[in-house]
């Protein structure tokens, strides 16, 4: 009888294995955040604009990858942008996401993601808003080593500007690996805020990734930066104070 009763648990036990280790597994999220900003200067442009310019770098310190794939749908005549989500065994699986994408025809005609990046100027003595980059779309890949001695890091770039594809793209897939970053230098196109009839004062450039929560994120309070300056009514801007990076 206790021979019976043995083998009776075992088969059961042996039901429940699969289940369990099946169980076990769960999703580890990209959390996305912001290095400090670099490269601010005052670009004064032949018509007369003043244009404030500055390099951003949008960074990866979550557990795992950050990864978007975007699909032409030929029927609703849009496109349809999934993030993939990979869990502890290494599988993905696909979120559907309210992004949007926007092909980049200034010099780099390719796919950009509307809105991954937000950079807004404030005054700091009342807390208004007084500018936004002129820049809306962002393609993104490993270009910047960040932090690569977080877990599951990889020590060279996964991801690559191919990805963004080209104009007659049906299908693009972009990524950002843990610990990595993607950086838009100052010398890039629409990379600043107009600032031609501001006036003196001090003021908070702030950029922050994902500001539209579109994504799913481990965090989603800590996705910003920034950086207090002293604009002058002529020469460069002045820096006063950095704001935490990621």
């Amino acid at each position: 009888m206790r021979r019976y009763l043995f083998l009776i648990i075992a088969a059961v036990l042996a039901l429940l294995v699969p289940y369990e280790v099946a169980a076990a597994a769960s999703d580890v999220p990209p959390d996305l955040g912001m290095a400090r900003v670099t490269d601010v200067r005052l670009n004064r442009t032949s018509t007369g604009r003043r244009l404030l310019r500055f390099s951003t770098t949008i960074v990866n310190v979550g557990a795992g990858p950050f990864e978007l794939r975007g699909a032409w749908d030929p029927v609703q005549q849009r496109w349809v942008v999934t993030q993939e989500i990979t869990d502890t065994t290494g599988a993905q699986h696909s979120v559907v996401t309210d992004a949007s994408l926007m092909f980049g025809g200034d010099g780099h005609n390719h796919w950009h993601v509307h809105d991954l990046l937000a950079a807004n100027l404030i005054r700091l003595d009342n807390g208004s808003k007084v500018g936004t980059s002129a820049k809306l779309g962002f393609c993104f890949w490993d270009n910047a080593e960040y932090r690569l001695s977080l877990p599951g890091a990889p020590a060279a770039p996964v991801y690559g500007p191919a990805g963004c594809g080209i104009s007659d793209s049906t299908v693009v897939s972009m990524g950002l690996s843990v610990g990595w970053g993607d950086t838009y230098p100052y010398t890039l196109p629409d990379q600043y805020v107009d600032i031609t009839n501001l006036t003196p004062g001090r003021y908070r450039l702030s950029v922050v990734a994902d500001a539209n929560q579109l994504f799913v994120e481990q965090n989603e309070s800590n996705n910003g930066t920034w950086v207090d300056l002293q604009i002058k009514a002529t020469g460069s801007p002045r820096i006063i104070g950095y704001g935490p990076a990621a």
